[in-house]
């Protein structure tokens, strides 16, 4: 519940969005792609990498990848090894946060995408109503 303008809402929300780790038996709420990057990993790591077929070579003693990779697909569930590889590297790809489903305003209910619409849309759309 709040008395602020409903356009200050979704910022307030989006600053409040914490990253979050890959988790094992996790479903993924979206993509995770891995660019070509050296790893800064040694040498002794590499089966992780040729577990899930991801193309790499040694370079200055450390893994580098070499293309980018697709490592985890939307609405799939992480893996082990996807997830033990993501924590390696550092990599943190979701968050989580407040999820608005519906907003209750002076006895109306909106659906959430109104907290994305500016001044200037609301007067176009209404523009066109004319």
């Amino acid at each position: 519940f709040t008395k602020e303008d409903l356009g200050e809402i979704r910022p307030k929300l989006l600053e409040n969005r914490k990253s979050a780790p890959a988790k094992a038996g996790a479903v993924a709420p979206c993509d995770v792609k891995l660019p070509p990057q050296n790893t800064g990993m040694g040498p002794e790591k590499t089966s992780f990498f040729q577990a899930l077929q991801i193309p790499t070579k040694i370079t200055r003693r450390t893994i580098e990848i070499l293309s980018e990779v697709h490592l985890i697909k939307q609405g799939e569930k992480v893996g082990a090894s996807e997830a033990s590889l993501l924590n390696m590297l550092g990599v943190t790809p979701f968050s989580y946060g407040l999820v608005v489903v519906q907003v209750y305003d002076n006895g109306t209910i909106y659906f959430p995408e109104v907290l994305d619409m500016t001044p200037e849309e609301l007067h176009k759309r209404f523009m066109e109503g004319v």
